[in-house]
């Protein structure tokens, strides 16, 4: 099992350096967010120490969409995650991190601002109940638009797992938080995959939280669900301000330890799985990390 923490929130060579004299036993994960000149300044300081991969890796003006109707997104979606795994390899990292599909037919921004425009837009407005952060309606996941994407998306998705484990690589999907638009944010999702495939799973406490907010789920149980489907082969650990008896659903990737969210009881489930522990927080990395090795 490694441990560690996402590149995601780190912007300069020696803030990694840093986080390694700190922390010698740290693995990282390479973000999405990295552009390809930080991916080649960092490369000496975490190659051998990367644990996964999150695609697509360097950054591209859009993320995978396996869930499209349209085969020329799917051909891009495909040569990207598979060019990543050529990353992978070279920083000797195993495992690619993916966010899977989208119900759109179209290619989703990257760029955040612009990602948000696409998912507050008119083509999903029937599926958002609260139009702060485009968070879904109760039914979303049931919806036969949704449905049909869903199905679409899970042979691509096993045939890319295949290809990825003929070059020793392996592809876990991750769950992500309630947004209209988004694919598997529900535990009901998860424990689909894993009755239906033979997939392995990213499993993103942050968005579990959000996700058991939005559709009044108890979070530790439904974080025991897909864990007990012994599919998770890594997780991100942050925790999000999000509150069902407000309404607030915030997807903002802050410290373990700032809001409600029972995480001591979460990581102590996760280390028992021996999935990897990767934290994907944006703010004070030596603070999380000491809360992490501190279990």
């Amino acid at each position: 099992m490694a441990k560690g923490i996402s590149l995601v929130g780190i912007k300069k060579r020696e803030e990694a350096e840093s986080l390694l004299s700190l922390f010698p036993g740290i693995s990282f994960e390479l973000s999405y967010a990295m552009n390809e000149s930080f991916l080649e300044e960092v490369k000496d300081v975490c190659r051998g120490r990367t644990a996964s991969v999150h695609s697509l890796c360097p950054r591209r003006a859009f993320f995978p969409n396996f869930a499209s109707s349209d085969e020329s997104v799917l051909s891009w979606s495909l040569s990207g995650v598979l060019e990543d795994a050529d990353t992978a390899a070279a920083f000797g990292a195993s495992i690619l991190v993916l966010h899977p599909g989208y119900i759109i037919p179209f290619l989703v921004p990257s760029d955040k601002e612009e990602r948000m425009k696409v998912m507050g837009g008119d083509a999903l407005k029937d599926y958002i109940a609260i139009d702060r952060g485009s968070i879904c309606t109760a039914s979303y996941i049931h919806e036969a638009r949704y449905r049909e994407a869903f199905e679409r998306m899970i042979p691509r998705l096993e045939e890319l797992s295949s290809h990825l484990r003929e070059r020793g690589m392996t592809l876990a999907v991750e769950n992500l938080n309630p947004r209209a638009g988004y694919m598997l944010v529900h535990p009901d999702e998860m424990v689909e995959l894993s009755a239906k495939t033979s997939l392995s799973f990213t499993l993103d406490i942050g968005h579990l939280y959000v996700s058991a907010e939005r559709f009044s789920l108890d979070f530790l149980s439904s974080l025991e669900r897909i864990l007990s489907t012994g599919r998770v082969v890594t997780t991100h650990l942050h925790s999000n301000p999000s509150d069902r008896r407000t309404g607030v659903y915030s997807d903002s990737h802050q410290s373990l330890d700032r809001f409600s969210m029972p995480w001591k009881d979460a990581l102590r489930m996760i280390e028992d799985s021996g999935a990897n522990m990767i934290l994907e927080t944006v703010e004070d990395p030596v603070h999380n990390l000491e809360l992490l090795f501190s279990l």
